[in-house]
């Protein structure tokens, strides 16, 4: 008999860790979100819980305490926001900084 197995089509594996962030939209240098924390994160992104209203495609920093002097640059993949909270939940996605898209 075959053995079901579980497939994820994930390039990176998650890993739960919640992390105080700063997330700052590209657009609006001045607006920072000094509460946002990450839910889980990758080698290439993580999901997110922030303040901020967030659409998808829009580019964001993530800061760090002091790490990364700028913040880390991202581009926000997925969106869900609660209506019974104060809180969005995103998926980023980290670029390169050599090689970001404009």
């Amino acid at each position: 008999m075959q053995e079901n197995t579980c497939h994820t089509t994930r390039r990176w594996e998650r890993r739960p860790v919640t992390i105080p962030i700063s997330l700052t939209l590209k657009l609006h240098n001045s607006k920072a979100d000094d509460s946002a924390m990450t839910v889980d994160i990758s080698q290439h992104g993580a999901k997110v819980r922030t303040k901020h209203t967030l659409v998808a495609g829009e580019r964001v920093r993530v800061g760090l305490n002091g790490e990364f002097p700028g913040g880390i640059p991202a581009r926000v993949v997925w969106v869900r926001e609660y209506e019974s909270s104060q809180w969005t939940l995103a998926g980023l996605e980290f670029l390169n900084t050599l090689g970001a898209r404009k």
